[in-house]
């Protein structure tokens, strides 16, 4: 559910609907309030489901108590928390408040294989499984209502894009979740945290400090895409080496990385003054940073010719 569930959505290519989603602020949170509102609202419906078969599973079912019974409605629990976990990572294909979160899928054929795999995988599991994981095998009935119970996981998907975000994010910001942005930024002792004046005047956490400057290091010796090749591979390998910086160590940070962020929440790195040049400290931007940061201009293919902003500008399409 973990491993195969982010490679297949790690393949998802960009959609031309992603050109419609705003930009985050410097000081996002990693997991945004539509995030949470969704992991929320279907952790607890796998939670009901699971405690309702468990408590009163027999008695729906119409079976007795019997150590046979039992044993068929664990692996009966077992088997829809998982397909709900399955169809979930669907939902989580898309994380802004649209409905078709099947945009995109049937072009993306690594998704369908892994999830079939998925599918296919827990199957096996069930009804090969036996004493090695626990299990017993379904039937019909039984396999009939993991997939049901997996597919409710949709229209609670589409219900919770439809719940309004606003009051969920004033809840978070009421319980010290997220910062309020109505607030001012308090002034911090330069001892505790290390100040980035190349980044836009950035405070970061000190136990990050050591990871953002080693990344910063990697990026700069590695250098962009167009140099990515097999004549300058030794030459960047010899500049690491003198920088005294080892791939395995820097894969060595990622969980610490990722337990950071999480753990500091919106409070990992936060600005100590506006800036209003973009930084560009891995000096390899995608091609949109890269013109505002000489200071072009690029407009949405599908913008009106009308727009103030292109008579202002006299700024044509593709520009």
């Amino acid at each position: 559910m973990d491993t195969f569930a982010a490679l297949a959505l790690a393949t998802d290519p960009a959609t031309r609907s992603s050109l419609d989603r705003k930009p985050d602020r410097l000081t996002a949170p990693l997991i945004n309030v539509d995030m949470v509102k969704m992991i929320i609202c279907q952790a607890l419906y796998q939670t009901i489901v699971c405690f309702v078969l468990y408590w009163a599973g027999l008695r729906i079912l119409g079976l007795d108590e019997t150590i046979a019974s039992r044993a068929e409605l664990s692996t009966l629990i077992f088997n829809c928390f998982v397909f709900c976990q399955i169809f979930n990572q669907i939902n989580c294909r898309r994380l802004d408040r649209k409905y078709n979160v099947f945009e995109g899928f049937f072009r993306n054929y690594y998704f369908m294989v892994i999830f079939a795999i998925m599918c296919g995988g827990q199957a096996i599991i069930v009804e090969v499984g036996g004493a090695a994981f626990q299990v017993v095998g379904l039937n019909g009935r039984d396999w009939g209502i993991s997939i049901v119970v997996g597919l409710i996981s949709f229209p609670i998907g589409a219900l919770v894009r439809t719940l309004p975000t606003e009051p969920f994010y004033r809840f978070l910001i009421r319980m010290k979740v997220y910062t309020d942005p109505a607030l001012l930024p308090l002034t911090t002792d330069v001892d505790d945290v290390s100040v980035d004046e190349k980044n836009g005047g950035v405070e970061y956490n000190p136990a990050l400090s050591k990871i953002k400057d080693n990344l910063n290091t990697f990026a700069n010796i590695r250098g962009g895409r167009i140099n990515a090749s097999a004549i300058v591979s030794r030459s960047r390998t010899a500049k690491l080496r003198k920088a005294d910086i080892q791939l395995p160590s820097i894969l060595t940070m990622v969980p610490t990385l990722i337990a950071g962020t999480i753990a500091a929440g919106p409070n990992w790195a936060q600005p100590v003054f506006p800036r209003e040049a973009f930084g560009n400290p891995a000096q390899d931007p995608s091609r949109s940073t890269a013109e505002l940061f000489s200071g072009k201009v690029q407009m949405h293919p599908d913008t009106d010719p009308n727009d103030p902003l292109i008579k202002k500008y006299g700024i044509k399409r593709g520009e």
